[in-house]
C-alpha cells in the first residue's frame, strides 16, 4: 500500500491523503505536492486500441480494453461502432453489455464502460470516409435498429450520430431526443440543415471539421451552426493531424467549456506501426497516423487522450480548458459525475506534472502505473 501525501487538486485545493494498491504488503508514504491530481478522463469516442476493436463483437476484447485504457489515465469510456450491418451492430452490443457486466465483478483496474455509441449506419455516403458506405442506411431502418437494442439490451445505447440531411433523420432526432445523445456526424449538409438538426434535439458535432463541410466567411456550415446553438458541444481530436494547431485554438476560444477531446482510437493506438482493419477496410498506422486508400486519407486516429493533453498544452491551450475538455464536458453531455470518486466508492486519479503530461493513474483504488512520479 502507498499513501499519497499532500495531494493538490487542480483547482489548487489540497485533498486528504490517499491510500492505495501497489500490490505490495507494506505501507509507504510518498509525497505529491509537485504534482497535478484530476479526475480520470472521459473518452466518449473510441473505436479500439492495444489491438482490439469494439466492431469485432468480441466480449473478450471489450472486456481487455477496458482494463487497459487506465494506462492512457481514462477513466471512463463509450465503445463505438463503425458503421456495420444490423446483425454486426446486435453483436456488437451484446459483446459490449457482456462486458459491462463482468466488469460489475472485477476485482482490478479498469476503466467503465458508459455505454454504446453508434457511428452511423444513417450517414452521407458522400461524407462516408472510411465507414463502410455498403452498411449505410436511412433513418426508418436505424429506426428499427434502435428498437431491437432497446429491446435486446435497454439502456445501453448512449449516443448516435446521424447526418442530418438523410430523409427522416431529423424526424429521428425529434422522436429520439429525449433517450439518446444524437451527434452530427459524416455530412454533407450545410449551415441550415445542421440549424435545423440542432433545433429537433441535436446536442453534438462528432470530430468538428472532419467528415463534414468547412466553415466558411459566407457558408458557415455545421461549425457555425453549433456556435450559434450554445446549448451543443463539439468534439475535437488533437491528434495534431485532424486540426491544425491554430484553429484548435481558434476553436478553444470559441467553444470553451463546449469541448469534449475525444481520442476516435483504431486497434492500431498503442500498437507498433502497421496495417489494420477498421470496419472492414485496411487502414496503415505509420508514425502516430493513420492513412487509407490511395490518397492516404485519415482514418480515425492513433492517439490517446493522454498524449492529446500534453500536445494541447504545447499548442498554447489554457490547462484548465484542457482538463475540462477532458474530464467535466464529457461526462456533463452524458450525466456522469465528474470526481476523484467512482460511483461505487473508488478512486479515479490522474497526476499530472506542469506541462499535464501524465505521470501517475490511480484507477478503482489501484495503482496502474509504474512509480514514474514516485
Amino acid at each position: 500500500m502507498i499513501r499519497l501525501k499532500n495531494i493538490r487538486a487542480f483547482d489548487g485545493s489540497l485533498m486528504p491523503d490517499v491510500e492505495v494498491d501497489d500490490g505490495r504488503g507494506t505501507l509507504e508514504e510518498r509525497d505529491v505536492s509537485e504534482l497535478l491530481a484530476i479526475p480520470g478522463y472521459f473518452d466518449s469516442h473510441i473505436h479500439g486500441s492495444f489491438g482490439f476493436d469494439v466492431s469485432n463483437g468480441v466480449t473478450d476484447d471489450v472486456f481487455s480494453l477496458a482494463q487497459k485504457l487506465p494506462s492512457f489515465g481514462v477513466s471512463v469510456f463509450l465503445p463505438t461502432l463503425m458503421t456495420l450491418d444490423e446483425e454486426k451492430i446486435l453483436k456488437a452490443a451484446q459483446a459490449v453489455s457482456e462486458a459491462a457486466e463482468r466488469l460489475k465483478t472485477f476485482d482490478g483496474s479498469y476503466a467503465t464502460i458508459a455505454g454504446l455509441r453508434l457511428e452511423g449506419p444513417c450517414l452521407s455516403p458522400f461524407k462516408a470516409g472510411v465507414q463502410n458506405p455498403e452498411s449505410l442506411v436511412g433513418a426508418e431502418k436505424l429506426s428499427e435498429i434502435i428498437t431491437k437494442l432497446e429491446s435486446g439490451f435497454p439502456g445501453l445505447v448512449r449516443m448516435i450520430d446521424v447526418a442530418p440531411e438523410i430523409d427522416g433523420a431529423i424526424d429521428l432526432v425529434k422522436e429520439y431526443k429525449d433517450g439518446y445523445v444524437f451527434s452530427l456526424a459524416h455530412s454533407d449538409c450545410g449551415y441550415d440543415k445542421a440549424t435545423e438538426f440542432f433545433r429537433a434535439g441535436g446536442k453534438c458535432l462528432t470530430h468538428a471539421l472532419n467528415a463534414m463541410r468547412p466553415c466558411l466567411k459566407r457558408d458557415p456550415g455545421p461549425l457555425g451552426a453549433a456556435f450559434d446553438h450554445k446549448d451543443s458541444y463539439i468534439e475535437v481530436i488533437c491528434d495534431g493531424y485532424h486540426i491544425d494547431q491554430t484553429v484548435l485554438r481558434m476553436l478553444f476560444n470559441l467553444f470553451d467549456g463546449r469541448i469534449a477531446v475525444i481520442s476516435d482510437a483504431m486497434r492500431a493506438a498503442g500498437m507498433p506501426d502497421g496495417t489494420y482493419g477498421l470496419g472492414g477496410t485496411e487502414v496503415e498506422s505509420r508514425g502516430g497516423r493513420t492513412y487509407f486508400g490511395p490518397s492516404g486519407n485519415l482514418a480515425g486516429s492513433v492517439t490517446n487522450l493522454s498524449e492529446e493533453s500534453e500536445r494541447l498544452f504545447s499548442y498554447g491551450i489554457p490547462e484548465k480548458s484542457i482538463v475540462r475538455a477532458l474530464t467535466q464536458t464529457p461526462k456533463d453531455r452524458l450525466g456522469f459525475e465528474n470526481g476523484f470518486v467512482s460511483a461505487d466508492g473508488k478512486y479515479e486519479i490522474n497526476f499530472v506534472d506542469k506541462h499535464l503530461r501524465l505521470m501517475c493513474v490511480i484507477s478503482r483504488g489501484r495503482l496502474v502505473t509504474p512509480y514514474i512520479m514516485l
